[in-house]
C-alpha cells in the first residue's frame, strides 16, 4: 500500500466511502467572491441543503471565521439546527435568512432563534406582520420580489399591490428586497438584464432599502448586479456556476473543495466475453481485472454513471462498467500495472482526473445534484 493510500484508507473507519471537505478551500472561495465586488457590498453564503451536502454546521463555522456574517438556509428546520450550533459555540451575531419565510405555526420559533424570514408573499407578510405587532415589536424581514423565476416571491399583481400599499409593512424592518436570476450564469443570456431592469423599477418604490440579486452566476456579471448583498452559493463550495471552462481561465479564482475516495473490496480476473453487472450491459472484449469498490447509488453514486464514469487510483484513470448497484461500482483496471494495484487500495471517485463537473456531465445532471445527492452513508472528513 502507498502512504498516500494508506492514509485516505485510515480514516475510513467502518465505512466503505468518504469525502474529505476542505474547509480552507471553502473560505478561500468566499474571500474570493468577496473580493470581487466593492467593500460596501455584503457577500453572504447559501448553506441550505446542509451545506450544500457539506455540511451547513462544519462550513458556516469556517466562513464566520472567514468574515462571513449573513447565511441563508432553506427552511426553519435548518435554520433552527444551525442557529442551535452556533449558539453552541458562542457565536451569536451571525444573522440567518430563511428563503421559504414563515408559515402558519412557526412565528414562535422564527422570533425565538433569531431568524430573518424571505418574504414571499402578501400572506407572508400579513402573518409575520400581525405576530410583531401582538408583541408590540418590530420583526425584521426580507421581501422576494418575483422578477422572472416564477418559483417564489410576490408575483406582478402582488407587488403592484404593495407598492400602492406600503403601509401593509407597518410594524416590520424590511432589511432588503430580494430576487433571484433565471440564467446568472449565462452571461449573455438576455434575461439578465430583462430581470435587473424590472429588479430597478421595483427599486424605486422602495426608496432607502437595500436590495440583493446576485446568485453565485450574478455574481460575476459584474458590479451593476450586486447591490448592497450577493447571494453566492454553488461557486463557495468550488463549482464556477459558469461552467468548468470558466473555471480553468479562472484558475486563480476558486478552487476544488472534496475529494472522494471508495475502498475497493475486491480485485478479480474475468475472461473475454464475460458480462458485467446487472442485466449484463457491459461485455469484456478481452481477458480483464475488474476492482469492485464500495460505493453505489445509494450513497449517491448516481445510476446514469454506468458505462460512462472513470475513477482514478493512484494517478491511473480506470472506466466504471458495467450498471451501478446499490452498495458497488466495477472498474476495468486491466490496464493498470498491476504492482500498481497491488498497492491500491482505495479509488478516487471525485479529484483532479474527475471533476465533480466532469461527473455531472456524465450523468447528465448538474453539479449541484451531485454535491447534494452524496448520502450519509458516506462519512465526512474536514480537513
Amino acid at each position: 500500500m502507498s502512504t498516500g493510500d494508506e492514509n485516505v484508507l485510515a480514516a475510513f473507519g467502518a465505512a466503505d466511502n468518504r469525502i474529505d471537505i476542505d474547509l480552507g478551500a471553502i473560505a478561500h472561495n468566499w474571500l474570493y467572491l468577496d473580493s470581487l465586488s466593492p467593500k460596501s457590498t455584503i457577500t453572504a453564503a447559501m448553506v441550505k441543503a446542509n451545506g450544500y451536502g457539506l455540511g451547513a454546521n462544519h462550513v458556516g463555522a469556517a466562513l464566520y471565521k472567514a468574515g462571513c456574517r449573513q447565511f441563508f438556509v432553506a427552511n426553519l428546520d435548518e435554520a433552527v439546527s444551525f442557529r442551535t450550533y452556533l449558539d453552541n459555540i458562542s457565536i451569536s451575531d451571525a444573522q440567518i435568512m430563511v428563503l421559504h419565510g414563515c408559515h402558519r405555526g412557526q412565528e414562535h420559533d422564527m422570533r425565538a432563534y433569531r431568524l430573518t424570514p424571505v418574504l414571499n408573499d402578501l400572506e407572508q407578510v400579513s402573518r409575520w406582520r400581525l405576530y410583531a405587532q401582538n408583541a408590540n415589536e418590530t420583526y425584521p424581514a426580507m421581501l422576494h420580489l418575483d422578477t422572472g423565476m416564477t418559483r417564489l416571491g410576490f408575483d406582478p399583481d402582488q407587488t403592484d399591490w404593495l407598492i400602492e400599499n406600503k403601509q401593509a409593512l407597518n410594524g416590520l424592518e424590511i432589511t432588503y428586497i430580494m430576487s433571484h436570476l433565471i440564467s446568472g450564469e449565462i452571461s449573455d443570456d438576455p434575461a439578465n438584464t430583462a430581470q435587473k431592469t424590472r429588479f430597478d423599477e421595483y427599486r424605486s418604490f422602495f426608496g432607502g432599502i437595500k436590495a440583493s440579486l446576485a446568485n453565485s452566476g450574478g455574481v460575476f456579471l459584474g458590479n451593476e448586479f450586486h447591490y448592497q448583498m450577493t447571494r453566492p452559493g454553488i461557486a463557495i463550495y468550488g463549482v464556477h456556476p459558469c461552467g468548468k471552462d470558466q473555471a480553468i481561465t479562472d484558475s486563480n479564482g476558486l478552487k476544488s473543495c472534496i475529494t472522494w475516495h471508495g475502498r475497493i473490496i475486491q480485485v478479480r480476473t474475468a475472461p473475454e466475453g464475460a458480462t458485467v453487472g446487472y442485466g449484463g450491459t457491459h461485455r469484456l472484449s478481452r481477458p480483464s481485472r475488474i476492482a469492485t469498490v464500495g460505493v453505489g447509488y445509494a450513497d449517491g453514486y448516481q445510476r446514469n454513471l454506468s458505462n460512462k464514469a472513470f475513477v482514478n487510483i493512484l494517478g491511473h484513470r480506470a472506466p466504471v462498467i458495467g450498471r451501478i448497484s446499490m452498495d458497488s461500482i466495477t472498474i476495468d483496471v486491466t490496464d493498470i500495472p498491476p504492482n500498481i494495484m497491488l498497492k491500491a487500495e482505495t479509488a478516487a471517485l471525485l479529484s483532479d482526473l474527475y471533476s465533480i463537473e466532469d461527473m455531472a456531465n456524465d450523468a447528465s445532471t448538474i453539479p449541484y445534484e451531485i454535491l447534494t445527492g452524496i448520502s450519509r452513508r458516506a462519512i465526512r472528513r474536514y480537513i
